[in-house]
């Protein structure tokens, strides 16, 4: 029954700021707040989450405007979010409707409520009024420079008419310094966002740059200040989580995984000097190292994503490994293949030493399907 009278609710503040001409006028305790959501488990939500929260008491109006929501009905959905291409859209949601889903999936919300005159929060209501108009609310998401954290720094920053002054200290953090703060509880994730992601992620953010993570402008706000005061009132709990302590055994990690594989692989097959084994050994791993390869160079060099490219994982996981793979099921293989196989173990051979100073945008844990990759080439360029 809540469900549906969320959805009425929903539908009636939409059709509320969608009504031509309707504009919405502060009121005496017109109240509006920043909400910052703790990261969740899903992959979409492992960052946090920044809302804007307005309450109008004279009125009961309780609105949560959302710059984080997609719709899976867009056409070509999952091609355009590979692609970095996927429109985002400003909502409107009542609170309650809001804060039960975060309830729900047991993530904490805090609230800083923003100390402006009558002026200034009339500014920016009609701001978020005049982005939520159909024409106006969709916007090409950007992870690192335009998605809904910097959203709501930049439209504070545009209703205000002095300039906000940011306190955040600068503690020389790269970006992927940043982004691992929240991966280091899920190491796998970590591994996978490593991967795919380039080089370009090490450079070093400015404090203002840190703000694109929920928690972060929460500690910009903070401090935040305008002519000498400040823009937010101490931040309030909304909802407090239970904490629960995350389940990561050091032999489920994927460096401990990707060693004993590798281990277990080579061990195999120098004990066992079978030409089969080999071929059934190499043919998925290179097969799997040829669309990890093709995989990163599209996002490398088809997609708008950010710090992509170059990507120095292709060092292992190399498109042209797809290429020879009819050729490793014979039982001699021509001398192109062999070549090839040559470079290849060159440029893995160099590349042992380079990982460790291209950290962290390469991750540790690969460092043994370097080796296993390695190993594979060596002993077919053997194969008879």
């Amino acid at each position: 029954m809540k469900t549906i009278q969320y959805k009425i609710c929903t539908f009636l503040l939409l059709c509320f700021f969608c009504l031509p001409g309707k504009a919405l006028v502060v009121t005496e305790n017109t109240e509006i707040s920043v909400l910052t959501c703790a990261p969740g488990n899903e992959l979409y939500s492992l960052f946090g989450h920044t809302a804007i929260r307005l309450q109008q008491p004279e009125t009961g109006l309780d609105v949560v405007f959302n710059y984080g929501t997609f719709d899976f009905r867009t056409k070509h959905f999952y091609l355009k979010y590979a692609q970095g291409l996927l429109p985002y859209q400003l909502s409107v949601t009542s609170y309650e409707n809001f804060i039960s889903s975060y309830i729900e999936d047991n993530r904490s919300v805090w609230s800083q409520t923003l100390q402006l005159d009558n002026g200034q929060k009339q500014r920016l209501i009609d701001l978020l009024t005049e982005n939520y108009k159909p024409e106006k609310r969709t916007y090409l998401y950007n992870f690192l420079y335009d998605n809904c954290s910097t959203r709501v720094r930049d439209i504070i920053e545009e209703s205000s008419v002095k300039q906000i002054r940011w306190h955040l200290p600068d503690e020389h953090k790269s970006f992927w310094n940043l982004l691992d703060e929240y991966l280091v509880r899920m190491p796998w994730i970590k591994w996978g966002i490593h991967t795919i992601l380039g080089q370009p992620g090490s450079r070093t953010a400015t404090p203002y740059q840190y703000m694109f993570l929920p928690d972060y402008l929460l500690k910009g706000l903070e401090g935040a200040t305008v002519d000498g005061s400040l823009l937010a009132a101490p931040v309030q709990t909304l909802f407090e989580e239970e904490k629960a302590t995350p389940a990561n055994p050091w032999y489920c990690s994927p460096l401990f995984i990707f060693s004993l594989f590798c281990i277990i692989i080579i061990y195999l097959l120098h004990r066992f000097r079978s030409p089969h084994l080999l071929t059934s050994i190499a043919f998925p791993l290179f097969l799997i190292s040829g669309l990890i390869g093709c995989l990163l160079v599209f996002l490398g060099g088809f997609t708008q994503h950010p710090i992509t490219a170059p990507n120095f994982n292709l060092i292992w996981a190399n498109p042209v490994n797809l290429l020879i793979l009819p050729w490793l099921l014979r039982k001699q293989l021509p001398r192109s293949v062999k070549k090839y196989l040559t470079l290849y173990s060159w440029i893995l051979t160099l590349g042992l030493p380079l990982w460790f100073f291209l950290q962290p945008a390469v991750p540790y844990a690969s460092i043994p399907l370097l080796i296993l990759m390695l190993y594979l080439s060596f002993r077919l360029k053997q194969k008879s």
